[in-house]
This record gives C-alpha cells, structure tokens and sequence, in this order.
C-alpha cells in the first residue's frame, strides 16, 4: 500500500514538473564552464540573461560576422558553438557575480520553435557525489549533504529530487522555510535531523532511479552543492568507428518510456541519421547509426526508469584492411601494424554473426574476459601487436579488428609515431571540446580489420594473387612441351656431336701409330746407299 501511494505522489510530482514554468535549477562551481542548452536541427539559437533593467543579448548564431557586443562582465568569455544540428551558448570561468537567470531560444524558418530557462547558481564549491547504499531488507537509507558550515547563522539547506524521465530538480525541503517536507504527501517517508544537513528516507523514495541534490547558501551566497544517486546498475564504454561504419549501440528493450539520448537530442522511434532497433520480440532498443560521421561523434545513453546504458562514440581513422585464409585446425595468426612505442594500448575486437561488437582482448586490462569459445586457443602477443587463434574451426571465421588508443597525455609527446597521421585525419574539436565528450575517453590512433575466412582442411588454400608483367600471350602449357622438345633435341645432337669426334679422335690415334713405326726401319747412320732402282 505504500508503494502505491508513493507512485501516486511521484505522478504528481511528474505532473507538477511537465505544467512548471519555473526557470530549471542549474548548479556549477566557480571558475568551471556552463552549456546554456541546445538547439538540434534549428536554424539559430539566440541567448539573453534576464536583469531587472531588461533582458541582456549574450549571442545569436544568426547574426554571422556581425558584431554582437555582451555585457562588458561576459566578454571574452562567451563563445558560440554554430555547428549545424548543434548549436549553443557556452559561458566559461564563472564568477559568483555570473548567478541569474538566462532564457535559450530555437528559432527555426523564423519561428521561435522552443525556448528554456534556467537559474543558475555559482557556488565555491561541488562536493563529490555519493552513491546511495541500501542494503537488502533496508527500510531506507540515509542522505548526507556535506558542508560544515550547515547549521551556522544564516545557512540553509534546500534538497531537490530528480525523477525520470525528466530529471529535472524538483524542491521538496528547504530549511530556510521550515524543517518539515514542503509536500505533505511526503510527511512519513522522511526525517530530517542535523538542521537539515541529514536525511533519511523510506526505500520507497529511492526507487525508480531517483536522483537527489543538496544546495547549501549563506544569505545570497552558494558555499557548495552535492548530487547523491543510486547504486549504479548501468554500463558504460568507449567505442570508436571510422568514417561510412554501421554502428549498433546495444540496448535491451525495458519498460515504457525508454529512450536514447544522442549528440542530436533526444530519440525514441527514428530520424535520418539514426533509428532504434526494436527486434522480434520488441526485447532490442539498440541504436543503429547506418552510416557514421564526424559530427554524430559523442555521447549516447539509453535511458530508462530501471536501466541506463551509456556510450562514448568517438572517430577513429581507418587503415587498409587484410585477408586471411587458414585451413581449420591449424592457427590464424592476425597482425596489427603497431609501433615500438608503450604509450598505446591495442584492442582486438570480433563482429558476432548478430552484428554484435565484441572486445575479446586489451593489452592494459587483463580483466577483459576471453569469450568462452575461443579460451585456450587465443594468444596475444606482448604488446597486442598480434593475435593467435589455434585450432581453427568453421565458427571462428569473420570480422576481426585492432584499435591501437593513445594512452592519456600521449598527445603531448614529441616523439609520437602516429601525432601526425591522427591530425590529418581533421577530427578536430571545436570550442566546446574541452571537457565535453573526452575527459575519461582515449584517442584514437587508428583501426585495421582482418577478415578470417576458414575452409575445410582438405580443401588447398589458394596463393594469395601476385601481379607479374605480362611477356606474352602464349598458353603456358605449350611454352611447356616446347621446353621439353628443345631439350631432348638438344641432348639427341650432343650424342652425335660426340659419336663424330670420337671416330676422328680414332683415326688420329691410328695415323700417328703408323708414323712412330715407319721411323723405326729408317738407317739412323745411312750405311745403306739407295740405288736409282730403289
């Protein structure tokens, strides 16, 4: 019975968020940057701080090169980001005197096509954020804000919920007004002790992925703010493509008003660039990108009141793909062309049959599991340079492919093998880049796919295709039984060649035995005198 009459306060709740007018609260820590919201598929985006003499102009996307002059207090300090199906106002290094209220408008064919508003308050510091811990057969579980300055004269503590899908921070005590829940319907699901620093609350309070936030101010002045959140039972990774890829962000389907949430805004069914996978069985709400670009890179979660899923896709250049052919049961041995440096981490990953993406190995994470079907058969070299699959089977066959990821800081490096080729690869970053989407995501040197195709072991592999200069156009089995003929003639008329010389030879010998006899009747002394009838 309690759950269902906190469900029933939580519509209302809901309700209460959709119908409010209210500036959002927006809370950020001195000397950080602030996003003042985004414009998707507009055609400009104009941004005004309101101020009791008027609203201030801060930009307009529209204007081009023409001078638009903020406050003398923003200048230098504002820049536009005009990107198309991306634009936005981003103010850095905020100051105290920053806090206001400022209004985003969307215009589109010269229409005003959406606008919002928030309340922004700078304060000294952001606390870091805690994860609420229940235990199981826990009642409830206790929040603590952290500022020791709660309790002094003139501090007060406001707490906000967020609750899917909108997130956005809802009021519900501030102990500036009084010491009780300002909704009545909340009386019996909490405590409040500590002057408000401390909270405990039912565990019904904590379902359906609530999110809470504790502001502390002295009179006008915020000292800090703290964000306290679920035990997180999402996942979260890196995934890196190269320009014309299909993409598939892996999403199971899960309740009603699931979502995704996209560098382009907002997606629940299609659009151009992307469109949500629902499967068979309406069990799939992957995202599927047909066909990646430059400007789809960034974050993707997949949201919903149970589940949240998040991606970081970044660009990673391509390399020139390889062919491997291996007869099963003997070893496919997959290369990488990496260099000598260790200041890169290599990543092998295979395409399941389901168009699945999957990281079979990490050279500096050894906690990445080998999948089942390949262990005791999958050898990576040292530096992942190189990959070893043994025992060939039918099933091992597809796409397989490196990532080779500088290790953060790498950048810097003047003897970086690969700075140059990454930098023309143009995946520049525009104003906003600094802190927007890479802030806990390496970059991405390049890719290389090998595709492994396996044939039974009684089948010859073909040799790989060599280009040699044609010098003729004769059948090579007649060039072939010519080379025999010429051959066996060749030894034919060296035999008769020999026979000739050897009669020769003979008859030579046979004369000079004749002439070595005639000389030995001639009369060495010439005692005999010839006679005219000699």
């Amino acid at each position: 019975m309690t759950s269902i009459r906190f469900l029933l306060l939580l519509a209302l709740l809901l309700v209460h968020q959709i119908s409010s007018e209210e500036a959002e609260l927006v809370l950020r820590a001195e000397g950080t940057n602030i996003e003042l919201g985004y414009c998707f598929g507009a055609d400009y985006i104009v941004v005004y701080r309101c101020a009791p003499e008027g609203d201030q102009l801060l930009g307009n996307s529209s204007a081009g090169n023409a001078s638009i002059t903020p406050p003398a207090d923003l200048q230098s300090r504002i820049h536009i980001n005009s990107q198309q199906y991306l634009l936005g106002l981003q103010i850095q290094h905020l100051t105290h005197e920053d806090s206001g209220v400022y209004r985003r408008e969307c215009w589109q064919n010269q229409t005003l096509a959406s606008q919002y508003t928030q309340q922004l308050y700078v304060c000294n510091e952001e606390v870091a954020s805690e994860e609420i811990l229940v235990m199981e057969g826990d009642a409830g579980a206790e929040l603590l804000c952290n500022n020791t300055s709660i309790g002094l004269e003139g501090t007060s503590v406001r707490w906000y919920h967020e609750t899917y899908p909108l997130y956005k921070p809802t009021l519900f005590l501030d102990t500036s007004v009084s010491l009780h829940p300002l909704l009545e319907q909340l009386e019996g699901f909490m405590e409040v002790k500590d002057n408000g620093a401390l909270l405990w609350v039912d565990s019904s309070m904590l379902e359906n992925n609530q999110h809470y936030l504790c502001h502390v101010s002295q009179g006008k002045n915020c000292l800090s703010f703290q964000s306290m959140h679920p035990a997180d039972r999402g996942e979260s990774s890196d995934m890196f493509a190269s320009a014309g890829d299909k993409v598939v962000l892996q999403c199971s389907s899960d309740g009603n008003d699931q979502q995704w949430d996209t560098p382009l805004g907002r997606l629940n069914s299609s659009s151009v660039t992307m469109y949500v996978s629902f499967g068979d069985k309406s069990e799939d709400f992957s995202l599927v990108i047909p066909a990646f670009s430059d400007d789809l890179s960034g974050e993707y979660s997949c949201i919903s009141s149970s589940l949240e899923v998040h991606y970081v896709l970044a660009v990673c250049p391509r390399r020139e793909s390889q062919e491997l052919v291996v007869a099963e049961g003997e070893s496919a041995l997959l290369n990488c062309d990496v260099g000598k440096d260790v200041s890169q981490t290599v990543q092998w990953h295979r395409r399941e049959p389901s168009g699945k993406n999957e990281l079979i190995h990490d050279s500096k994470d050894e906690t990445v599991p080998i999948p089942e079907d390949l262990r005791g058969r999958l050898s990576p070299s040292e530096n992942g340079s190189s990959l070893t699959i043994s025992h060939l089977e039918a099933k091992d066959q597809g796409t397989y492919w490196c990532v080779v990821l500088l290790d953060h800081g790498f950048l810097e490096d003047d003897d970086d093998d690969y700075k140059e080729d990454y930098e023309d690869e143009g995946a520049g970053e525009d104003e906003f880049s600094d802190g927007l989407y890479w802030d806990n995501t390496q970059k991405c040197i390049f890719k290389q796919e090998t595709r492994l195709t396996s044939i039974p072991i009684n089948v010859r592999i073909p040799e790989p295709a060599t280009s040699k200069p044609e010098t003729s156009q004769t059948d090579p089995s007649g060039v072939s039984n010519f080379a025999g003929y010429a051959v066996g003639g060749g030894v034919v008329v060296l035999l008769v060649c020999g026979g000739i010389f050897a009669v020769i030879a003979k008859k030579r010998r046979a004369k000079t035995n004749a002439t070595k006899n005639m000389n030995m009747n001639v009369d060495p002394g010439c005692t005999e005198v010839l006679t005219p009838d000699d």
